[in-house]
C-alpha cells in the first residue's frame, strides 16, 4: 500500500521525474485507475532487477496478474560515463545509500546524454498477464506508482534498473605501495633494508659484488682474516683488487709493522 493517500505520488526530484516519464507511457486514461489500485494495496509485491520492475497485482475479480515495466540497462559506453562521473564524486555511494540522488549528478550525466532515469516513453516498455491488450493496463499503472514511491525512498533502485550496483560506483583502489606497515612489497622489513650488512656476513661481499666487478672485490674470507689479524694478509689474496705492486707494499707494511715500508 502506498504511503501517499492523496495528491501527487512521489516528492523527491527523481521520483517526480520518474512519475512524469511513466505517466507519459500510461496516458491520462490509466493514471487514475492505477493510483486507486496502488493506494488500495492491490500490488502484492515489487521486485526491481536490471532492466525490469515487476509485481503481482490483484485484479478486480480476485485473481492475480503479473505486470512488468522494462527500462533498458545502460549501454557499455553510457555505463563508462556513469562510472567516471560517479568516481569523480566519491561521496555519491554514501548519499545514494542514505536515500538521496543529487540532481547535480544527473545534470552532469545529461551533458553526455546519459541518465539513470528513463527520459520518456521511448525508454519504457510494459507487459501484463491480463487480457487488456495492448495496454498499458491499470495493473501496469498501479505497478508504476508503486515503483515511483519505491524510488522516492530508495534511489538505489534506479541503479539496479540500469544494470549497476552500488559497489560499481566505488573508485578502484590505487596500486599497492612498495612499503606497507613498515614492510616492502617483497615482505622484507624496512628496518632490515636500512641496516648496513655486517662485514662478517656474506651479505657484505654480495652487496659489494653487485656494485663492483668481481675482480675488484676481495673475498669475504680475506677481508675477515685481515680485520682479525693484519699479519695474515697475503699479497696473492688482494693483488687482483689493488694490483701486485701495491699489494706487496701493503703486506710488507703489516708484516713488518713499520710505516717506513710504505715510503
Amino acid at each position: 500500500m502506498l504511503r501517499s493517500r492523496r495528491g501527487a505520488i512521489g516528492t523527491s526530484w527523481q521520483a517526480v521525474a520518474l512519475r512524469e516519464a511513466l505517466e507519459g507511457l500510461l496516458g491520462v486514461g490509466r493514471t487514475s485507475g492505477g493510483k486507486a489500485d496502488a493506494r488500495a494495496g492491490r500490488v502484492q509485491w515489487l521486485d526491481v532487477a536490471p532492466g525490469r520492475a515487476r509485481g503481482d497485482v490483484l485484479h478486480a475479480d480476485g485473481t492475480l496478474v503479473q505486470a512488468s515495466l522494462e527500462v533498458p540497462v545502460l549501454r557499455a559506453d553510457d555505463r563508462d560515463v556513469m562510472l567516471q562521473v560517479a568516481r569523480a564524486h566519491p561521496e555519491l555511494p554514501a548519499r545514494l545509500a542514505a536515500g538521496a540522488y543529487p540532481v547535480e549528478i544527473e545534470q552532469e550525466l545529461a551533458r553526455h546524454e546519459v541518465s539513470l532515469l528513463p527520459r520518456g516513453a521511448a525508454d519504457l516498455s510494459h507487459d501484463c498477464s491480463c487480457l487488456d491488450w495492448p495496454g498499458p493496463c491499470r495493473h501496469v499503472a498501479a505497478l508504476a506508482y508503486v515503483l515511483v514511491e519505491a524510488v522516492d525512498e530508495a534511489p538505489l533502485h534506479l541503479l539496479t534498473l540500469r544494470g549497476l550496483a552500488l559497489e560499481d560506483l566505488v573508485a578502484p583502489r590505487p596500486p599497492a605501495s612498495p612499503e606497507v606497515d613498515g614492510h616492502h612489497a617483497d615482505g622484507a622489513p624496512q628496518a632490515a633494508r636500512d641496516t648496513p650488512p655486517d662485514p662478517d656476513s656474506g651479505a657484505a661481499t654480495s652487496a659489494a659484488a653487485k656494485k663492483f666487478p668481481a675482480a675488484e672485490v676481495a673475498s669475504g674470507a680475506e677481508l675477515r682474516a685481515a680485520r682479525m689479524d693484519p699479519t695474515r694478509l697475503r699479497a696473492d689474496g688482494i693483488e687482483e683488487a689493488i694490483g701486485p705492486d701495491a699489494a706487496s707494499v701493503l703486506v710488507s707494511f703489516f708484516h713488518a709493522g713499520r710505516a717506513e715500508d710504505l715510503q
